[in-house]
């Protein structure tokens, strides 16, 4: 089992029964180069529940997004245009959000194109096949469920004893919470870390962007299809444009062309991409 510095770590069924809001604890493995699958990387994933829905995301981008949050309050409350956001440390490398909305368990897949931000709704259907298998997971009965989903096969583990049909990412639909669940090749693997009550007025996030745009799967598809091919498209752009004034140095502080920005732009992105090719979700990036 994991060892996070959380004292609440696998508390009573009957503690999780009587609260009305629950923060559910999944350790993400995940491996996102397909050529070099010894490179395992991993980010604690949060899971609120509440009466009205439920909300999927990484911790460590809660805690970034409420220290820059934090520094924007600040500086509006002191009528300053000074935001240093370089001593925050970014470490989250899940970006993406999931909410749902009881009780259709509609899902709402929140994510990013290049600093663009979109919403898409779930619309494929998880048809799960329950197994007689059983095991015992964090003090808990938990029985074998699969399905396809995404562009692959998974297994999960689910437990009656948590009468929620909710579960990491997209994933619900069993009668029981999911407390494990990886796809057959182990690229994408969640197990069950901890749960804890939250308060009745605890912050709920992630927060609604207002620049969201909401589209559909093969919309998506298709801005991911052209930013593969052009990289520096967004940049390009807001280069070309004669109002915007866009200032970048290098390591020495040498201030870089118009085509400098462009190349070092589309490099760096072109060698992320080539790391970055193993989604959790495969069929939406193709």
């Amino acid at each position: 089992m994991v060892k996070y510095a959380l004292s609440f770590l696998f508390l009573s069924l009957s503690f999780l029964l009587n609260a009305q809001n629950h923060r559910i604890f999944y350790e993400y493995s995940f491996k996102m180069d397909s050529l070099h699958r010894e490179n395992v990387v991993k980010e604690l994933m949060v899971l609120d529940i509440t009466k009205n829905g439920s909300n999927y995301y990484s911790q460590e981008k809660f805690v970034y997004d409420s220290l820059v949050n934090e520094q924007f309050a600040r500086a509006r409350a002191t009528q300053s245009n000074n935001i240093n956001l370089s001593k925050i440390p970014r470490k989250a490398k899940v970006s993406h959000t999931v909410t749902k909305k009881y009780p259709a368990f509609e899902a709402v897949f929140h994510t990013s194109i290049n600093g663009d931000n979109f919403v898409i709704k779930e619309t494929e259907k998880q048809n799960w096949k329950i197994s007689p298998e059983t095991s015992e997971i964090g003090g808990m009965k938990a029985q074998k469920a699969t399905t396809d989903f995404g562009g692959r096969k998974w297994v999960a583990w689910f437990t009656n004893e948590i009468q929620f049909q909710d579960g990491p990412y997209k994933f619900h639909g069993l009668p029981g919470l999911i407390l494990n669940l990886e796809d057959e090749k182990g690229d994408h693997i969640f197990r069950f870390a901890g749960s804890k009550k939250m308060p009745q007025k605890a912050v709920i996030f992630p927060e609604t962007k207002e620049d969201e745009l909401l589209i559909t799967k093969e919309k998506f598809k298709q801005l991911w299809r052209e930013y593969l091919k052009d990289p520096a498209k967004k940049i390009r752009q807001m280069l070309a444009d004669s109002e915007a004034q866009i200032r970048v140095t290098d390591q020495n502080g040498k201030e870089l062309s118009n085509s400098e920005i462009i190349r070092s732009r589309e490099q760096r992105a072109k060698e992320a991409l080539k790391k970055t090719n193993n989604f959790l979700e495969l069929s939406l990036y193709r």
